[in-house]
């Protein structure tokens, strides 16, 4: 009778690479939160006078990824920057008439007719580009990993 023995060797190592392989997915997710954080606060910056529009953004993981928007207690008028506004009438909420800078000297009124806001939809615009970001960032995970 002839004997046959066989030994596998390297099985900790290709434990150790599969582990740090799944990993990767995670970590692109993680680097692709930090992108899309970093386009929203760029795109909010340009609508943002006293910088509470972009101090209101946060990044936090969520089930299954991470969510990235505006605290409305630090800027409730996001949403109106963001989203925009049909138009409507403006009225004082504590005195009794509206002033604002007009020619070197105040204007006033009761009221005033807005004529609404298009909007900037930042966070659309970032939400349909995170796919490509997480796909460049993985690729550029693995290519690291050969």
């Amino acid at each position: 009778h002839m004997k046959i023995s066989a030994e596998i060797t390297g099985a900790d190592g290709v434990r150790m690479t599969m582990k740090r392989l799944a990993q990767l997915p995670k970590r692109a997710l993680a680097a692709t939160a930090e992108d899309v954080e970093d386009y929203v606060e760029s795109q909010a910056a340009t609508h943002d006078k006293t910088g509470a529009l972009v101090r209101s953004i946060y990044k936090r993981p969520i089930a299954g990824g991470w969510e990235v928007g505006h605290d409305l207690q630090h800027a409730p008028h996001a949403v109106f920057v963001h989203w925009g506004t049909k138009p409507h009438v403006i009225r004082p909420k504590n005195k009794k008439t509206l002033r604002w800078p007009s020619g070197g000297a105040f204007s006033f009124a009761r009221s005033a007719r807005h004529p609404g806001y298009k909007g900037d939809p930042w966070l659309v615009r970032a939400a349909a580009q995170a796919p490509r970001l997480f796909a460049a960032r993985l690729t550029a995970l693995l290519a690291t990993e050969k």
